[in-house]
């Protein structure tokens, strides 16, 4: 007999959030150390860099076998995965500078709405391609 959480847990959406939570945890954390001690000498557009190849080297394993329960080679499905990091990346290039620069949003709080939005796409694009069985 299955209990209430395995079977919430079986589903792979419950586990992508619960994943994504920490992805986005994992990501913005890296983001604020590095902004923090590096913004009199960085501009905030070289932190997302770093704090993007950190998040992913950190999360890949909990979404290729948590969530996806992907089998293949490591580093190819890492590459992969990279690509739709890297879409996030572009995504927060985007929208940075347009919420820093011309709505005046601080770049903490900026980061932080960026990262809400962000995972609604990556979850298509991992199902569909990074993932795909």
């Amino acid at each position: 007999m299955t209990t209430t959480v395995e079977r919430v847990l079986a589903d792979r959406r419950v586990r992508y959030v619960a994943v994504g939570g920490v992805s986005s945890a994992v990501y913005y954390a890296l983001f604020t150390a590095i902004y923090l001690s590096t913004r009199h000498h960085l501009h905030y557009l070289a932190v997302p860099v770093l704090a993007n190849l950190g998040c992913a080297i950190v999360t890949y394993p909990l979404q290729r076998r948590w969530v996806f329960q992907a089998k293949g080679p490591v580093l190819a499905g890492f590459l992969k995965f990279y690509v739709i990091c890297l879409w996030a990346l572009l995504f927060t290039y985007a929208g940075l500078p347009l919420l820093v620069e011309l709505a005046r949003v601080p770049v903490l709080v900026a980061q932080a709405l960026l990262i809400v939005t962000a995972p609604l796409i990556n979850y298509q694009l991992s199902r569909f391609w990074a993932f795909r069985r």
